[in-house]
Order: structure tokens, then sequence, then C-alpha cells
């Protein structure tokens, strides 16, 4: 880069020389290329330099408080990057060339000097600064861009970190549900294995009612085999972001009606009553009808299945603000405190039994706070050992 003198006075010279006439003479030379400061001792010209921004001093080197070499050992440190320059005799040359071999001066010039020589000087002297200014601000946005860099690798490398620890609980997250599966699936299909190879090796031999509770232990198997491997399936799909939503308009309480219909044969086989109890008439809402008919599946199958013979569930349907409330609640065993807290993760199951031995796949509450929540909705659970469980779940009116 070649320097470009300034007519706007960017660059400020300074002249130190205690022959106001030097100064004055010098002045007049570089005034109209620099702007020029004068002092005539090395005192004034550090007071000068505290409160204008030199790139380049020019000084004296004989001096009556000190010589120029020693003012430039003074400031070197405080404005290490000032271009000096000094003014000496031939006399004095030995003790200059120690200063520039110290790094003190940049050039020195003998007196009497050229004005060619010294213009060139002095130029050289602003185009060095430009250089080394240039380089100082190219190194400090190579450092920037360094420090950018390596910050941008640390976070990517702390997301990758991150993404291969999630990676991991992921794998061992799927090799315990496989484990789980696998666990529960074996005792329904070993039965269903031996009765059937009961019913084929002795049917000539067994009476006809054993036929009939044979098949329908089968039966039984292999309908909980088929629902907790259709639940699996689908906590797998939730887990793995691939659980879509097929929303529609739908009148909310015609279809609650229905879905408790679907289930009343169960309710009475337990001779339990499900009672529906809300004061609104029609809301027409935004859901996925399938899957909501599986909250409601799920959540009426545990309070059957976990309350006594004889007992009613109520379902409680109504507003709050832009919230719809449902409140499922049975006069079941209810759950212990501390299990409350687990009760919505994937194969857990309470320490309570069901009333009549029916079977859990542990993973139906997991489905239903999956749903609630792609619903924008929340679901939640409040229990008292003795008295039974009240399952709520939350869903915005705008929900789409």
């Amino acid at each position: 880069m070649r320097f470009q003198q300034s007519t706007e006075h960017e660059y400020n010279l300074l002249i130190i020389d205690d022959e106001v006439e030097i100064t004055k003479s010098i002045a007049r030379q570089f005034r109209g290329k620099y702007k020029v400061f004068s002092a005539t001792s090395a005192k004034e010209g550090l007071a000068i330099m505290e409160k204008e921004h030199i790139q380049v001093v020019l000084a004296d080197q004989r001096m009556p408080e000190m010589t120029g070499a020693d003012f430039f050992n003074i400031i070197k440190d405080k404005y290490p990057y000032a271009l000096k320059l000094l003014l000496t005799g031939y006399s004095d040359i030995e003790a200059v060339i120690g200063a520039i071999n110290e790094g003190q001066v940049f050039r020195y010039i003998t007196k009497p000097w050229i004005p060619d020589e010294l213009d060139l000087i002095v130029k050289e002297a602003f185009e060095k600064y430009e250089l080394i200014t240039n380089r100082r601000e190219l190194m400090s946005r190579l450092k920037d861009a360094n420090q950018l860099l390596e910050d941008k690798v640390k976070i990517r490398t702390s997301e990758l970190e991150s993404i291969n620890q999630r990676l991991i609980e992921l794998n061992e997250e799927k090799n315990r549900y496989v484990g789980m599966v696998a666990h529960d699936l074996r005792s329904p299909i070993g039965n269903a294995e031996a009765f059937s190879n009961l019913l084929f090796e002795d049917y000539d031999t067994l009476p006809k009612d054993e036929h009939l509770r044979y098949i329908g232990i089968i039966n039984k198997s292999c309908s909980f085999s088929l629902n907790l491997i259709h639940d699996f399936l689908d906590v797998s799909k939730i887990e793995a972001g691939i659980f879509d939503l097929n929303l529609s308009m739908h009148d909310y309480i015609l279809f609650v009606h229905d879905t408790v219909k679907q289930n009343e044969m169960l309710a009475k086989n337990k001779f339990q009553e499900i009672q529906i109890q809300s004061n609104i008439q029609e809301l027409q809402l935004s859901f996925d009808k399938n899957k909501f008919e599986q909250v409601l599946n799920n959540l009426l199958s545990n309070a059957m299945k976990y309350s006594l013979p004889g007992t009613s569930i109520k379902i409680l349907i109504s507003l709050s603000e832009n919230e719809l409330i449902t409140s499922f609640i049975d006069e079941g065993q209810g759950i212990p405190p501390n299990e409350l807290a687990t009760i919505f993760h994937p194969f857990q199951t309470t320490s309570m039994q069901s009333t009549t031995n029916e079977n859990s796949t542990g993973l139906g509450l997991a489905i239903v706070k999956k749903i609630i929540e792609s619903h924008k909705g929340t679901v939640s659970v409040k229990s008292e050992l003795g008295k039974g469980s009240v399952f709520t779940i939350k869903i915005p009116i705008t929900a789409s």
C-alpha cells in the first residue's frame, strides 16, 4: 500500500527541538502535508503526545533536559507504534546508531539536512506507520476470525457431543424398550403356545368347556400381545418424530359420548357405570379423532382396571377461559405418591394390581401424554390411596 498524503491532516507530526527557528522551519516545510505540532522541550512534547494521536515524532538529539534518544526511550512503551526520527550532528552518530539498534529510532537525519531528503524520510515514516497499522488491524481481524472459528468449532463439537450422547441414550432406551416388550410378550405368547399344544395333543379327550376355556386364554393372550405391539409401535413413532396428526373439526361432546358407548360393555362386565357430566351441549374442536379415541379409551380402560366392581367412573367436561378441560374420576385404589412422577413414562406401571387381573402394557399413559402434547395440551394426575384418581387433560380451544 502506498501512503497517500492527507489534505485533511489525518496524520500528525510532532517536532521537538529547543531551537525555535528549527521547529518553525521544519513546520513550514510540512504544513499542508500533515498536521504539525511543535515543542521546544521533551516535557512539552510528552504533554502533546498525551493529548494528540501522534504518528511520527521528529526530535533533536541534543536538548537541555534530555537527549532525543532518551526521550524516545521514555515513550517507547507507552507509544510503541509512533515512528521516531532523530535529528543529530555527526558527533552523536555513535549514540544514535545504538538507539537504532535498540529499536527506539526508525531513522536519523544529520544536520544540516537536505529538505528533499527530510521530506522523503518523513514520508517513509508515515508509510511505515500505515503498514504497521494495517498489519495490526489485519492481525486483530485474524485473531477475531480465529476466535470466532474456535468458538464455532467448540459449539459444533458440543452439539455433536450432545447429539452423540443423545444417540447413545436413544440406543439404550431402544434396547430397554425392546427388552421390555420381549419380556412382556414372552408370557402371553408362552401361554398361547402351551394351551394350543394342549388342544392339539388332547383335543379328543378334553371336554368341550375346556376347549372353550383354552381358546379363551389363547385369544386373551393374543389380544394382549397384539395391543402391546401396537402400543410399542405408537411409542416408537412418537420418539422418532413421525407422529403425524390428522386434524379435522368434530363435535367434541358428541365424540366423548360415542367413545363412552364403545366402553360401556366392558364397564358392565365389571358392574361399573360411566357417567358424563357437562354443561356444554356442543363444542366444535379441531383434533385427531382416532388418536383422541386412543386417549379416552386408555384413560377409561385404566379407570375400569383399577376400580372395584360396582363403582362409578365420571367424565367431567368444562371450559375455562380458552381451555377445554376433561377429567376422568374413578373410585379405584389410587396411586402411591412416590409413583406419580413417573406414571406417564413408557413401561411404567404402578405397584397397584388391577382388580380383576387385567393386563397392562405400561405404554398407555405415555401414549396419552404424547397425543395430548401434540395437540398443544397437557395431562396431569391427582390421586389418593384408597379413594381413587383424577386424570385431567386440557386442550386449547384454538388447537390446530
